[in-house]
């Protein structure tokens, strides 16, 4: 028996299947949590420029915006509370996700601190061996942990275990080195540094709007109020400028309220949100002890809104073009100008727009993510045997059979352990012309006759 391909409804490709650990900290809405909007976004742009990936996404519950046709939820309850939750890691409950009817190529962990828990269960009680890649969205730094016990060092150990783990911005990178070197020796800092690779949260296409040219004097802060994000000096900034001007708002969503009349405060939906930024006549970004990546100024540029930046490499990452100042009469300066010179303010939104099409575009961007998944693949090791051959012609004879059906067939007779790893074959498998995998939850080996 033999295939053709797309002889059924079913798609064959040479399948990469990746496990996806989550970051969960907003369980209340999960639609709001940054982890959720990051890896919709990444399957969605992988998904436009590749056909050949399934992901197994672990995740608390059903969400339709991860519903793709290459998706299957498995689902796990976590504690959000982030010291719980980075600590907390049920052994016996993910033994249970990982089973023998699955294939997983790659682990995509978004949990640095539980990525050696995931490998020490996936390494000793199944016959998978993946690659580990991931996405770091926190790091208990010193200078910003809330709590009194952070997980810096288990974090450092997770990402120890990866080949690669992705990070927002090379500033923040640089933050997290000096940390860890406070504990780990220059041979580890080496690696580490090897490891963490910026990659920006960037935009997509289709967000960015014709700026609006006639926008009211309004300044937005679009960022969290919070010590962390310079909050307190922001403040101030505004007080000198009421003192010499009282013709301008400020729009804060954020803040829960305010006593001020010429403070406006109060979050929208995103369709409003974008809206309302359309009618700012300038943003401010302030310095921050974090590091990151400003999703608030990167949302204000799409809709037309320029910002004034602190002058810090974290923003200098995110838009070089931009006006940056160093104090805060510098910052009232700025402000003084942007409500004053319509033309600059809308010349700089010009600006600030074209570097995002030409810098920050997600589609862009997810390619590098795209190479390096076939970069890990390309370096597994698979193995040419007698035992790779007695599968390849049972797959030959049998068409189309689940990886169950390889396994417990009298026929192979393989009698396959958890000792024995099935990552080398199943990758001289796909190796072979004929063989493909589909895009289906329950991997298959199909014989596919060249047409």
């Amino acid at each position: 028996m033999t295939l053709t391909k797309f002889y059924t409804d079913q798609k064959y490709e040479k399948t990469i299947r990746i496990l996806v650990y989550p970051n969960i900290t907003f369980s209340t809405d999960l639609m709001k949590d940054s982890y959720i909007q990051v890896i919709a976004n990444m399957i969605t742009e992988l998904n436009k420029i590749r056909t050949d990936l399934f992901f197994y996404l672990v995740l608390p519950e059903f969400l339709e915006i991860l519903n793709f046709p290459n998706t299957k939820f498995i689902t796990m309850k976590v504690p959000t509370y982030p010291p719980t939750m980075r600590s907390h890691f049920d052994v016996n409950y993910f033994k249970k996700l990982v089973t023998h009817d699955l294939d997983i190529d790659l682990v995509f962990s978004h949990l640095p601190e539980h990525t050696h828990a995931i490998k020490n269960v996936i390494s000793n009680v199944t016959h998978h061996s993946p690659s580990y890649f991931g996405y770091c969205h926190w790091f208990d730094l010193k200078e910003v942990v809330a709590w009194s016990q952070p997980s810096f060092n288990q974090n450092i150990l997770g990402l120890l275990e990866m080949q690669r783990c992705y990070l927002n911005t090379q500033s923040q990178k640089n933050l997290v080195l000096n940390q860890a070197s406070e504990v780990f020796n220059k041979g580890t800092i080496s690696k580490l540094d090897d490891i963490l690779v910026p990659h920006y949260p960037g935009v997509k296409e289709y967000n960015i709007v014709e700026p609006n040219k006639n926008t009211d004097k309004l300044i937005v802060f679009n960022h969290r109020p919070d010590t962390y994000k310079d909050f307190g000096n922001f403040m101030k900034i505004l007080e000198s400028l009421r003192k010499v001007r009282q013709d301008f708002t400020v729009w804060i969503p954020l803040l829960q309220k305010s006593n001020k009349s010429w403070i406006t405060t109060g979050r929208f939906n995103k369709e409003r949100y974008y809206e309302t930024l359309q009618q700012c006549r300038v943003g401010l970004s302030p310095k921050q002890v974090y590091g990151g990546w400003s999703v608030s100024t990167t949302d204000g540029i799409m809709n037309g809104c320029p910002y004034i930046m602190y002058d810090a490499d974290y923003y200098q990452e995110l838009n070089p073009t931009a006006d940056f100042f160093t104090d805060n009469s510098e910052a009232v300066r700025l402000l003084n100008m942007y409500l004053d010179d319509n033309v600059y303010r809308n010349e700089m939104s010009n600006i600030s727009q074209k570097y995002m099409k030409s810098n920050l575009i997600y589609k862009n961007t997810i390619k590098t993510v795209s190479d390096y998944i076939d970069d890990m693949i390309s370096r597994q090791k698979y193995i040419q045997s007698d035992v790779t051959e007695r599968l390849i012609s049972f797959i030959k004879k049998k068409g189309q059979l689940t990886k169950l059906e390889l396994f417990n067939s009298d026929e192979t007779n393989l009698g396959w352990g958890r000792g024995i790893k099935f990552g080398p074959y199943r990758r001289a498998l796909l190796r072979h012309k004929n063989i493909y995998d589909t895009i289906d939850s329950t991997p298959y080996y199909c014989w596919i006759d060249e047409v």
